[in-house]
């Protein structure tokens, strides 16, 4: 509103200018509360941002440690399969070796049984 120089103000004028002062003291109220809970969001956010890198950071250590581990894991598997590879063609070594022996002891017995059969019946040596 534009006010003559001269003239006084009615009022009707200085009553619309106390509202009109009251309404603005109102919204910069509402306005200063506003940007109050925009700053609370934002520190609010950034905080949650931080929490969330800190977050990626560990999982990315934590892939990086199962990977060293599944290798690790892997090596030791296969090791462990080419010992029991060499362990198994030693076993079958061992069990032909002793089949061989059950076979040399059996045709021993068979032999010692046969001679002691047969001076059983020539009535044993006499010394």
């Amino acid at each position: 509103m534009v006010k003559e120089p001269d003239k006084p103000e009615s009022a009707s004028e200085l009553l619309a200018d106390w509202r009109s002062a009251s309404r603005d003291t109102v919204a910069a109220r509402s306005a200063t509360s506003v940007a109050r809970l925009a700053l609370a969001a934002a520190e609010a956010a950034e905080e949650a941002a931080t929490e969330v890198e800190t977050a990626a950071e560990a999982a990315a250590q934590a892939v990086e440690r199962a990977r060293n581990a599944a290798t690790r894991a892997r090596s030791a598997a296969a090791q462990a399969a080419e010992a029991a590879q060499i362990a198994m063609a030693a076993a079958e070594g061992d069990q032909a070796r002793a089949t061989e022996e059950v076979a040399k002891a059996e045709t021993a017995e068979e032999a010692a049984r046969d001679r002691f059969h047969e001076a059983e019946s020539k009535g044993f040596p006499k010394e």
